[in-house]
């Protein structure tokens, strides 16, 4: 996993999650995110409410 991947499972698990679906959707463009660890987050992220 990447360091990009861990830092947002943790904003997520701790609740900061307004703007991060934005910030991810970059990190998805910008290849530090891979397509898996993208859809991980963003499942977690609705599962959250975020």
């Amino acid at each position: 996993m990447s360091t990009v991947y861990n830092l947002c499972k943790l904003l997520i698990d701790r609740g900061r999650t307004e703007g991060l679906q934005e910030k991810m959707d970059v990190y998805l463009a910008a290849d530090r995110l891979t397509p898996e660890e993208y859809s991980v987050l963003s499942e977690t992220l609705t599962k959250a409410g975020g």
